[in-house]
């Protein structure tokens, strides 16, 4: 008899610090090549950091844990109020730490354009104020982009949830298609453009709507999806294993489109099937 699936067993909270970890020693990466040359252990960090990309992780796991933080809130004024508590403290608290850190290494280049940033911080809008644009690696606070791209795909989730949860399985499959058609286009614009409609599509919540949507799927249809996936675990890492070593260019805005669809299969699966028991943490 399948084993009827329990939501706090879990052990996303280890996913979750792994695929932190690996977002910043892709960031570590990413600034310290131009300045160590065909490094051995660069090279093998960036492959470890990107062979599950982080991103991809943290996005489709907080599609199914937000999935169950909407079912268990009495109504979507609680919900967001809990989105709201969930993200802003700690976001304030970094933004105070920054603004201390940047005050007492650059306070000779700043101006009032700082200002105008730490209001913008208060809302979660990630971006470097235009006196520190040459200071360090020019960017203050860039890898929390994902915060604002996540407030959207939040308030578009609270506000379609009760009707999606009622799709069947070709509505299903109609959305996932639909937003995996807009990862490949948002990589195909953004690969031809650069300025502000870079970055538009960098903020925008459709490029990565699909990692997020897959995770609310699984959660909505989680008896199902559990149980399935489990017994299929081992062919879709192979899968995941073999589109990540093909000699072709997959096309895919940051991660190519069969990682953007097969990870978070893994993730959920991982997670939601693991026999430790781990405090749930969408409150």
């Amino acid at each position: 008899m399948e084993k009827k699936f329990i939501f706090k067993d879990n052990a996303f909270d280890l996913i979750r610090y792994w695929a932190a970890i690996t977002v910043m020693l892709g960031h570590f990466v990413w600034k310290t090549a131009p300045y160590v040359k065909d490094n051995m252990l660069l090279n093998i960090i960036s492959k470890v950091s990107m062979f599950f990309p982080g991103v991809v992780i943290l996005f489709s796991m907080s599609g199914f844990l937000v999935s169950a933080s909407i079912e268990r809130s009495k109504n979507k004024k609680e919900f967001f109020a809990k989105r709201v508590l969930r993200m802003y403290p700690e976001l304030w608290v970094c933004t105070i730490v920054n603004f201390l850190i940047v005050c007492f290494l650059a306070y000779k280049l700043l101006d009032k354009s700082i200002f105008i940033w730490l209001l913008t911080q208060i809302f979660g809008i990630a971006y470097t104020p235009s006196c520190l644009k040459d200071f360090a690696t020019g960017s203050v606070n860039g890898a929390l982009w994902t915060i604002f791209t996540e407030l959207q795909l939040y308030i578009i989730l609270g506000i379609v949830y009760n009707w999606i949860k009622k799709f069947d399985k070709k509505k299903w499959i109609v959305l996932l298609g639909f937003l995996a058609a807009c990862n490949v286009l948002a990589d195909f614009v953004s690969s031809s453009s650069d300025g502000a409609i870079a970055k538009i599509i960098e903020r925008f919540f459709l490029t990565y709507a699909l990692w997020f949507f897959i995770g609310v799927f699984c959660y909505v249809k989680r008896e199902r999806m559990i149980s399935l996936l489990k017994k299929m675990v081992v062919p879709l890492l192979f899968l995941y294993v073999i589109c990540k070593f093909l000699p072709i260019d997959i096309p895919g805005y940051y991660s190519n489109i069969a990682v953007g669809i097969l990870l978070p299969l893994i993730v959920i699966v991982g997670g939601g099937t693991a026999y430790h028991r781990f405090v749930y943490l969408a409150i």
